[in-house]
């Protein structure tokens, strides 16, 4: 099977609500405003519980509670709303999945961290995708659930990675593609914006990077995610490539800083997308 079939087989299985859809529309139709998305969201329990959750976490640190998804949409912004049902949406299909021979605590967090380096960093960087960034981090990594769950031996092999092996290499190694393929074309089959699922397959060719500052803060947020999750094969020093990274003025140090601050607010998140594996304490 190559990448489009696994990604084929979960987008004629889940396809996106009709909120995504409509939230997207919204956010590019000029006559549309924040009122006009609170009146979507507030129909969805759900989703409106999880947006007021987001609005009063640390990752926008806003100095007044948040009570009203009016209030909570105006603070995190139409892309980040959009984001958010994004996210929800990708949490309930991961959840479809539970049952896969991956390791789902590991891969969630790899998936957390990637998302939130990589909207810190956009913002260090003075990215104007930066809110999008975040959605992209998130599901950069998605395509290891479609393969794990229609060839779980692939996916036990593809884990056979060490320090002087990245997963992207055994991942190619052993199935021809990356899950950042998958990834991609699960993106653009259910129709998401080509911003936000480009930089994914982007961020894996070094050409690319270098010239797309979207794709190099992806590709230095998937390295940086993978130092949190394997401390013990990878460092920042050997693993981000300086020269991707200068290439659109983002220095070490902001690497560093995006890093720690996903080590920091990574749990918060976590707990906010899957509540029954990441209990907070």
């Amino acid at each position: 099977m190559q990448a489009i079939d696994y990604a084929k087989s979960v987008t004629e299985s889940f396809a996106l609500p009709d909120t995504c859809s409509r939230i997207r529309e919204m956010l590019d139709d000029d006559y549309s405003n924040i009122d006009d998305i609170a009146e979507v969201i507030a129909v969805d329990p759900s989703l409106a519980a999880s947006l007021i959750k987001l609005a009063n976490s640390a990752l926008y640190n806003f100095p007044n509670k948040v009570t009203t998804i009016g209030k909570a949409v105006n603070v995190i912004g139409g892309e980040s709303v959009y984001s958010l049902v994004m996210t929800e949406t990708a949490s309930s299909v991961f959840k479809q999945f539970d049952d896969v021979s991956i390791n789902l605590e590991r891969f969630w967090q790899q998936s957390v961290f990637t998302s939130l380096i990589a909207r810190e960093l956009g913002k260090l960087a003075k990215c104007k995708h930066a809110e999008q960034l975040f959605l992209t981090g998130l599901v950069a990594n998605f395509g290891e659930l479609a393969v794990a769950r229609q060839a779980p031996e692939l996916a036990a092999n593809c884990e056979d990675y060490h320090a002087k092996l990245v997963p992207w290499q055994v991942q190619k190694r052993v199935m021809g593609f990356t899950y950042a393929d998958v990834s991609y074309h699960i993106m653009r089959l259910w129709g998401v914006p080509e911003e936000i699922y480009s930089p994914i397959r982007q961020s894996f060719n070094i050409q690319q990077a270098l010239e797309i500052k979207e794709a190099a803060i992806i590709n230095g947020a998937i390295r940086g995610a993978l130092t949190l999750i394997h401390p013990e094969f990878y460092s920042l020093p050997t693993l981000i490539n300086l020269e991707i990274l200068k290439s659109h003025n983002i220095s070490e140090e902001m690497m560093v800083d995006a890093v720690a601050f996903a080590r920091q607010e990574a749990q918060s998140i976590l707990f906010l997308m899957n509540p029954d594996l990441f209990l907070v304490f």
